[in-house]
């Protein structure tokens, strides 16, 4: 049995719904000869907060870690979630 899941056609790795702002680890099922292209990434939906220009991004592993630490580097700068927002959450 194969640990990937297929998500409206998509290998995923993580078994999870998917969801705005939800990391899931996806399979790059398209790598070219002699690319230097990883072979997962990590994807995620967005939107602006208008609510508009929704779209999923592409990162490694390496591009997360790097954003989380810049987050606890700028704490200061961090958003928060209301209790009533992250009730349905």
């Amino acid at each position: 049995m194969s640990d990937t899941n297929e998500v409206l056609g998509v290998s995923v790795i993580d078994k999870a719904r998917v969801k705005a702002g939800r990391l899931i680890k996806v399979i790059n099922t398209n790598i070219p000869k002699f690319s230097n292209a990883k072979k997962q990434y990590i994807a995620v939906w967005v939107e602006d907060a208008n609510s508009a220009n929704e779209r999923c991004l592409l990162f490694t592993d390496k591009e997360i870690l790097s954003a989380e630490h810049r987050a606890d580097q700028n704490k200061e700068d961090l958003t928060r979630k209301d209790f009533f927002t992250n009730l349905i959450d």
